[in-house]
C-alpha cells in the first residue's frame, strides 16, 4: 500500500499573531491557532491519493502538545492516522535544526512513499524545509505539478518550470511541494470529527529517537533571532501630469535616475 505524509504546522490566525519581545519568538499559547493555510493544499492531495490510489494516510507536524489540535483537524478531514513531533528540547528549532528532527523521524518511521508539503507558511514564509528535507533524506523534490499518476513504484507527473512544461517520471520515494490553489481542499464533516478525537496520536519525542545533542533546537538552532519589529512599507506617491509624450518623457528620465534604464535595455 502507498504510503503517503504530509507535513503540516500549525500557526498562529492572522490577527492574533503576537512576538515575544524580549526573545523575538511567536507567541503560540493562549492565541487562536490554525493549519498553515497553504497546507490544505497538501492534505487535499493526500486525500485524493487515498480515493485514488487506496493510499495509507499520515499528517505530521512538529510543535508544541497543543499542535494536537491541527492533527485532529487533519484527521477529521479523512486523513487515516497522525503523528506529533514535541519535546522541550526541540523547542525555537530554526529551519535546519526542524529539518533534521524531521529526518530522524522519517528514519525511525523507516516506510514513506510520499511526503507532500505546502508552498510555505504563513508565520515564517521562508518555504526552505521542503527542499532541506529532500537533501537530507536523499528524496527527490518536484514542485508545481499539475497532473500526475502512479504505476507501480514510477510517479510521472507534469510540471510548470519558468515558461515551460515538463514531463518527469520517477522512482518513488518522493516529495511534492503543492502550490496554493492546486486544489480546493475540502470541508470537515461532522462525522469525521467524532472519528478523528477517536483517534490515537503517535508522539515523537528527543528520546523516542534518541537524538544527538546537535538536534537540541534550543541551543544547537544556527539561526539566532536577535531582534523582531513591525515593518511598515512607505511609498512615495507621485502624480504626473501632462500629455502622454510628456509623461512618458517624465517616467523614462525618472528611470533613468535610478538607473533602471539601464537593467531594462541592457545598454
Amino acid at each position: 500500500m502507498l504510503e503517503v505524509y504530509v507535513l503540516i504546522k500549525q500557526v498562529p490566525k492572522s490577527h492574533s499573531l503576537r512576538i515575544d519581545k524580549s526573545s523575538g519568538a511567536l507567541i503560540r499559547e493562549n492565541i487562536e491557532n490554525i493549519i498553515n493555510p497553504d497546507d490544505l493544499y497538501a492534505l487535499e492531495l493526500a486525500l485524493t491519493l487515498k480515493e485514488s490510489y487506496d493510499a495509507h494516510t499520515v499528517v505530521m507536524t512538529m510543535g508544541p502538545p497543543q499542535a494536537e489540535s491541527a492533527l485532529r483537524e487533519a484527521l477529521a478531514m479523512g486523513i487515516d492516522d497522525a503523528v506529533l513531533i514535541s519535546d522541550p528540547q526541540f523547542a525555537y528549532s530554526d529551519t535546519l535544526q526542524t529539518t533534521l528532527v524531521i529526518k530522524e523521524a522519517f528514519e525511525y518511521l523507516k516506510r514513506y512513499d510520499l511526503l507532500i508539503t505546502g508552498s510555505e507558511t504563513s508565520d515564517s514564509s521562508t518555504g526552505q524545509v521542503p527542499y532541506q528535507l529532500s537533501e537530507a533524506l536523499d528524496i527527490p523534490l518536484i514542485t508545481d505539478i499539475f497532473e500526475y499518476k502512479i504505476e507501480g513504484r514510477n510517479f510521472y507527473c507534469q510540471r510548470n518550470f519558468g515558461h515551460e512544461s515538463q514531463n518527469i517520471q520517477v522512482e518513488l520515494p518522493i516529495m511534492l511541494r503543492v502550490r496554493r490553489h492546486f486544489n480546493k481542499p475540502r470541508h470537515v464533516p461532522l462525522l469525521g470529527i467524532k472519528k478523528a478525537f477517536e483517534k490515537k496520536i503517535k508522539i515523537i519525542d528527543f528520546n523516542t529517537l534518541n537524538c544527538p545533542d546537535y538536534l537540541d533546537g534550543c541551543n544547537k538552532s544556527p539561526t539566532i533571532v536577535v531582534k523582531t519589529e513591525k515593518f511598515i512599507p512607505k511609498r512615495k506617491n507621485q502624480f504626473i501630469e501632462g500629455t502622454i509624450k510628456e509623461q512618458a518623457e517624465f517616467i523614462k528620465n525618472v528611470m533613468k535616475e535610478n538607473g533602471i534604464e539601464r537593467q531594462w535595455t541592457g545598454i
